[in-house]
Protein backbone atom coordinates (compact mmCIF):
# COMPACT_ATOMS: atom_id res chain seq x y z
CA UNK A 1 0.00 0.00 0.00
CA UNK A 2 1.62 3.35 -0.98
CA UNK A 3 0.16 6.44 0.55
CA UNK A 4 1.44 10.17 1.20
CA UNK A 5 -0.02 9.38 4.99
CA UNK A 6 -2.14 7.44 6.09
CA UNK A 7 -6.23 7.52 6.36
CA UNK A 8 -7.38 10.16 8.60
CA UNK A 9 -9.93 7.91 9.72
CA UNK A 10 -7.25 5.14 10.58
CA UNK A 11 -6.65 7.21 13.81
CA UNK A 12 -9.97 8.07 14.84
CA UNK A 13 -12.11 5.54 17.10
CA UNK A 14 -14.86 7.65 16.55
CA UNK A 15 -14.76 8.07 13.00
CA UNK A 16 -17.38 6.07 10.69
CA UNK A 17 -15.92 5.64 8.06
CA UNK A 18 -14.79 2.10 9.24
CA UNK A 19 -17.20 0.65 9.93
CA UNK A 20 -17.73 0.34 6.12
CA UNK A 21 -14.84 -1.90 5.92
CA UNK A 22 -15.25 -4.35 8.80
CA UNK A 23 -16.43 -6.80 5.99
CA UNK A 24 -13.13 -6.70 4.24
CA UNK A 25 -11.10 -6.68 7.75
CA UNK A 26 -12.91 -9.78 8.59
CA UNK A 27 -11.99 -11.36 5.50
CA UNK A 28 -8.08 -10.32 5.78
CA UNK A 29 -8.44 -11.45 9.73
CA UNK A 30 -9.62 -15.07 8.11
CA UNK A 31 -6.79 -15.51 5.57
CA UNK A 32 -3.87 -14.12 7.97
CA UNK A 33 -4.96 -16.84 10.78
CA UNK A 34 -4.85 -19.14 7.74
CA UNK A 35 -1.77 -18.38 6.69
CA UNK A 36 -0.62 -18.62 10.39
CA UNK A 37 -1.64 -21.92 11.08
CA UNK A 38 -0.33 -23.22 7.88
CA UNK A 39 3.48 -21.58 8.68
CA UNK A 40 3.51 -22.76 12.38
CA UNK A 41 2.77 -26.43 10.90
CA UNK A 42 5.74 -26.19 8.91
CA UNK A 43 7.81 -24.18 11.60
CA UNK A 44 11.28 -25.19 11.48
CA UNK A 45 13.91 -25.16 14.47
CA UNK A 46 17.08 -23.11 14.44
CA UNK A 47 19.89 -22.81 16.17
CA UNK A 48 20.88 -19.19 15.71
CA UNK A 49 19.55 -16.28 18.36
CA UNK A 50 17.04 -14.26 16.75
CA UNK A 51 15.90 -10.90 17.95
CA UNK A 52 12.97 -9.07 16.11
CA UNK A 53 11.80 -5.81 15.82
CA UNK A 54 8.35 -6.02 14.29
CA UNK A 55 5.42 -3.93 15.20
CA UNK A 56 1.38 -4.06 14.69
CA UNK A 57 0.82 -0.45 12.87
CA UNK A 58 1.29 -0.49 9.26
CA UNK A 59 4.82 1.73 8.73
CA UNK A 60 6.29 3.91 10.25
CA UNK A 61 7.56 2.93 13.56
CA UNK A 62 10.84 3.38 13.67
CA UNK A 63 12.02 -0.25 13.05
CA UNK A 64 15.00 -0.05 10.89
CA UNK A 65 16.60 3.05 13.44
CA UNK A 66 15.95 0.53 15.96
CA UNK A 67 17.57 -2.52 14.32
CA UNK A 68 20.65 -0.62 13.19
CA UNK A 69 21.18 0.32 16.95
CA UNK A 70 21.39 -3.25 18.18
CA UNK A 71 22.88 -4.29 15.37
CA UNK A 72 26.25 -1.89 16.21
CA UNK A 73 25.58 -2.74 19.98
CA UNK A 74 25.93 -6.40 19.67
CA UNK A 75 28.44 -7.14 16.59
CA UNK A 76 31.69 -6.76 18.63
CA UNK A 77 30.39 -8.78 21.58
CA UNK A 78 28.67 -12.15 19.21
CA UNK A 79 28.73 -12.31 14.96
CA UNK A 80 26.16 -10.57 14.49
CA UNK A 81 24.03 -9.73 11.34
CA UNK A 82 20.61 -8.36 9.94
CA UNK A 83 17.94 -10.02 8.08
CA UNK A 84 15.57 -7.78 6.15
CA UNK A 85 13.25 -9.27 3.26
CA UNK A 86 14.20 -8.68 -0.05
CA UNK A 87 11.31 -6.24 -1.68
CA UNK A 88 12.13 -4.20 -4.67
CA UNK A 89 9.87 -1.42 -2.94
CA UNK A 90 12.18 -1.25 -0.12
CA UNK A 91 15.70 -1.19 -1.72
CA UNK A 92 16.07 2.31 -0.25
CA UNK A 93 15.98 1.22 3.21
CA UNK A 94 18.48 -1.91 2.15
CA UNK A 95 21.18 0.38 0.66
CA UNK A 96 20.92 2.14 3.93
CA UNK A 97 21.31 -0.99 5.88
CA UNK A 98 23.96 -2.47 3.39
CA UNK A 99 26.53 0.73 3.75
CA UNK A 100 26.43 -0.01 7.53
CA UNK A 101 26.00 -3.78 8.60
CA UNK A 102 25.94 -6.97 7.66
CA UNK A 103 22.68 -7.88 5.83
CA UNK A 104 21.11 -11.13 4.33
CA UNK A 105 18.29 -10.07 2.30
CA UNK A 106 16.87 -13.08 1.19
CA UNK A 107 13.17 -13.34 -0.47
CA UNK A 108 12.16 -15.84 2.56
CA UNK A 109 13.09 -14.97 6.03
CA UNK A 110 13.61 -18.79 7.09
CA UNK A 111 15.99 -19.22 4.21
CA UNK A 112 18.37 -16.35 5.19
CA UNK A 113 18.33 -17.38 8.68
CA UNK A 114 20.10 -20.83 7.50
CA UNK A 115 22.22 -18.94 5.43
CA UNK A 116 23.53 -16.53 8.31
CA UNK A 117 23.79 -19.90 10.75
CA UNK A 118 25.62 -21.98 8.08
CA UNK A 119 28.03 -19.00 7.83
CA UNK A 120 28.75 -18.99 11.95
CA UNK A 121 26.64 -15.76 12.69
CA UNK A 122 25.18 -15.94 16.09
CA UNK A 123 22.41 -13.28 16.20
CA UNK A 124 20.49 -12.17 13.32
CA UNK A 125 18.44 -9.24 14.13
CA UNK A 126 15.60 -9.41 12.07
CA UNK A 127 14.22 -5.82 10.23
CA UNK A 128 10.37 -6.64 10.31
CA UNK A 129 9.03 -10.15 10.49
CA UNK A 130 6.36 -10.90 13.67
CA UNK A 131 3.91 -11.69 11.10
CA UNK A 132 6.32 -14.45 9.74
CA UNK A 133 5.61 -17.77 11.55
CA UNK A 134 8.45 -20.00 10.10
CA UNK A 135 10.42 -19.60 12.36
CA UNK A 136 10.98 -18.96 16.53
CA UNK A 137 12.04 -15.64 17.56
CA UNK A 138 13.99 -15.38 20.90
CA UNK A 139 13.22 -11.83 21.75
CA UNK A 140 10.56 -10.10 19.96
CA UNK A 141 10.43 -6.21 20.12
CA UNK A 142 7.53 -4.19 19.64
CA UNK A 143 8.06 -0.54 18.05
CA UNK A 144 4.96 1.62 18.62
CA UNK A 145 4.96 5.86 17.98
CA UNK A 146 3.74 7.99 20.57
CA UNK A 147 1.72 9.71 19.00
CA UNK A 148 -0.21 7.57 17.04
CA UNK A 149 -0.30 4.12 19.07
CA UNK A 150 -2.10 1.72 18.00
CA UNK A 151 -4.65 4.12 15.88
CA UNK A 152 -8.11 3.45 15.64
CA UNK A 153 -7.30 -0.12 16.92
CA UNK A 154 -8.78 -1.71 14.20
CA UNK A 155 -6.98 -4.18 11.67
CA UNK A 156 -6.66 -3.46 7.77
CA UNK A 157 -8.26 -2.23 5.97
CA UNK A 158 -10.40 -0.83 8.79
CA UNK A 159 -7.50 0.50 10.63
CA UNK A 160 -3.73 0.69 10.11
CA UNK A 161 -3.40 -3.05 12.28
CA UNK A 162 -1.63 -6.00 10.58
CA UNK A 163 -2.57 -7.88 13.98
CA UNK A 164 -5.27 -7.59 15.97
CA UNK A 165 -4.25 -6.28 19.37
CA UNK A 166 -3.90 -9.66 21.05
CA UNK A 167 -0.57 -10.36 19.37
CA UNK A 168 0.82 -7.46 21.73
CA UNK A 169 1.12 -10.67 23.97
CA UNK A 170 3.85 -12.23 22.02
CA UNK A 171 6.14 -9.09 22.73
CA UNK A 172 8.63 -9.42 25.49
CA UNK A 173 9.55 -5.56 24.81
CA UNK A 174 8.25 -2.43 23.54
CA UNK A 175 9.76 0.74 22.55
CA UNK A 176 7.60 3.67 22.62
CA UNK A 177 9.17 6.26 20.35
CA UNK A 178 8.14 9.97 21.42
CA UNK A 179 7.01 11.62 24.86
CA UNK A 180 5.55 9.36 27.65
CA UNK A 181 2.32 7.94 27.21
CA UNK A 182 0.85 6.30 30.10
CA UNK A 183 -2.52 5.30 28.15
CA UNK A 184 -0.42 3.73 25.55
CA UNK A 185 1.80 1.95 28.63
CA UNK A 186 -1.21 0.63 30.06
CA UNK A 187 -2.88 -0.59 27.12
CA UNK A 188 0.47 -2.31 26.49
CA UNK A 189 0.49 -3.95 29.93
CA UNK A 190 -3.59 -4.90 29.74
CA UNK A 191 -2.49 -7.81 26.99
CA UNK A 192 0.80 -8.68 28.84
CA UNK A 193 1.59 -7.46 32.30
CA UNK A 194 5.06 -8.43 32.49
CA UNK A 195 6.02 -6.60 29.10
CA UNK A 196 9.20 -4.41 28.99
CA UNK A 197 8.57 -0.77 28.45
CA UNK A 198 11.29 1.68 27.42
CA UNK A 199 10.77 5.06 25.19
CA UNK A 200 13.15 6.11 22.19
CA UNK A 201 14.09 9.70 20.61
CA UNK A 202 15.50 10.21 17.91
CA UNK A 203 18.88 13.36 17.91
CA UNK A 204 19.81 15.17 15.12
CA UNK A 205 23.61 14.53 14.59
CA UNK A 206 25.05 17.16 11.60
CA UNK A 207 22.72 19.45 12.41
CA UNK A 208 25.43 22.18 12.52
CA UNK A 209 25.66 21.61 8.12
CA UNK A 210 22.25 23.03 8.49
CA UNK A 211 22.55 26.67 9.83
CA UNK A 212 22.27 29.89 8.19
CA UNK A 213 20.77 28.42 5.02
CA UNK A 214 16.85 27.62 3.96
CA UNK A 215 15.97 24.02 2.83
CA UNK A 216 13.35 22.51 -0.10
CA UNK A 217 12.06 19.43 2.15
CA UNK A 218 11.00 16.47 0.65
CA UNK A 219 10.97 12.48 2.09
CA UNK A 220 9.03 9.67 0.92
CA UNK A 221 8.75 7.90 4.18
CA UNK A 222 5.52 6.28 5.71
CA UNK A 223 5.13 9.49 8.33
CA UNK A 224 6.23 12.27 5.77
CA UNK A 225 5.30 15.04 8.69
CA UNK A 226 7.68 13.52 11.33
CA UNK A 227 10.20 14.37 9.30
CA UNK A 228 9.16 18.00 8.96
CA UNK A 229 8.52 18.51 12.59
CA UNK A 230 11.91 16.75 13.52
CA UNK A 231 13.55 19.09 11.03
CA UNK A 232 11.84 22.38 12.48
CA UNK A 233 12.51 20.73 16.60
CA UNK A 234 15.60 20.91 15.16
CA UNK A 235 15.04 24.83 14.38
CA UNK A 236 16.13 24.05 10.47
CA UNK A 237 14.92 26.29 8.07
CA UNK A 238 12.37 25.06 6.16
CA UNK A 239 10.69 27.32 3.72
CA UNK A 240 8.49 24.78 1.32
CA UNK A 241 8.26 20.94 1.22
CA UNK A 242 6.74 17.88 -0.87
CA UNK A 243 5.58 14.74 0.48
CA UNK A 244 6.12 11.30 -1.38
CA UNK A 245 4.65 7.99 -0.88
CA UNK A 246 7.16 5.53 1.25
CA UNK A 247 9.88 4.13 -0.24
CA UNK A 248 9.69 6.17 -3.53
CA UNK A 249 12.50 6.42 -5.84
CA UNK A 250 13.13 9.99 -7.03
CA UNK A 251 14.16 9.70 -10.89
CA UNK A 252 17.40 11.86 -11.93
CA UNK A 253 15.25 14.08 -14.10
CA UNK A 254 13.19 14.72 -11.12
CA UNK A 255 15.79 15.85 -8.77
CA UNK A 256 17.85 18.28 -10.83
CA UNK A 257 13.66 19.85 -11.37
CA UNK A 258 14.00 20.49 -7.90
CA UNK A 259 17.91 21.42 -7.81
CA UNK A 260 17.39 24.27 -10.69
CA UNK A 261 13.87 25.65 -9.02
CA UNK A 262 15.55 26.12 -5.42
CA UNK A 263 19.50 26.44 -6.33
CA UNK A 264 18.66 29.79 -8.21
CA UNK A 265 16.29 30.93 -5.03
CA UNK A 266 19.44 30.28 -2.58
CA UNK A 267 17.80 27.23 -1.17
CA UNK A 268 19.00 23.83 -0.49
CA UNK A 269 17.29 20.50 -1.03
CA UNK A 270 17.05 18.37 2.54
CA UNK A 271 15.62 14.80 2.68
CA UNK A 272 16.01 11.51 4.81
CA UNK A 273 18.73 9.00 4.91
CA UNK A 274 16.31 6.65 3.77
CA UNK A 275 15.49 8.63 1.20
CA UNK A 276 19.07 9.79 0.21
CA UNK A 277 19.73 6.38 -0.64
CA UNK A 278 17.32 6.29 -3.39
CA UNK A 279 18.86 9.03 -5.48
CA UNK A 280 21.47 8.47 -7.82
CA UNK A 281 25.21 9.38 -6.94
CA UNK A 282 25.63 12.02 -9.90
CA UNK A 283 22.59 14.07 -7.82
CA UNK A 284 23.77 13.12 -4.33
CA UNK A 285 26.21 15.88 -4.35
CA UNK A 286 23.49 18.53 -4.15
CA UNK A 287 21.67 17.38 -1.22
CA UNK A 288 21.91 17.33 2.14
CA UNK A 289 20.21 14.45 4.51
CA UNK A 290 19.57 13.99 7.92
CA UNK A 291 21.61 11.82 10.02
CA UNK A 292 19.92 10.64 13.32
CA UNK A 293 21.00 9.12 16.21
CA UNK A 294 18.01 6.53 18.29
CA UNK A 295 18.44 7.28 21.89
CA UNK A 296 17.11 4.41 24.20
CA UNK A 297 15.90 5.78 27.60
CA UNK A 298 17.79 3.14 30.18
CA UNK A 299 19.51 1.71 27.52
CA UNK A 300 21.55 -0.81 29.29
CA UNK A 301 18.44 -2.38 30.59
CA UNK A 302 16.98 -2.48 27.47
CA UNK A 303 20.57 -4.45 26.38
CA UNK A 304 20.00 -6.33 29.31
CA UNK A 305 16.64 -7.64 27.97
CA UNK A 306 17.26 -8.76 24.43
CA UNK A 307 20.30 -10.28 25.38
Amino acid sequence: MKFLSTPKFWNDKSHPLKYCFFLFSLIYYILFQINKIKQIILKKEIKIKTICVGNIYLGGTGKTPLTEKIYHNLKDIKKTCIIKKFRQNQIDEINMLNSKATIFTPKNRLAGLIEAEQKGFEIAILDDGMQDFSFKKNRSILCIKSEKGFGNENILPAGPLRETLSAIQNYEVAVINGKKNFVLENLLKSFKKDIKIFYSNYVLKNKEKFYDKKFFAFSGIADNKSFIDFLKKNNVNIVENKFFPDHNIFSDNQIKKFILKYKKKGVELITTEKNYNSISSKCKKDIFFTEIDLQIDNFKDFLNEIN
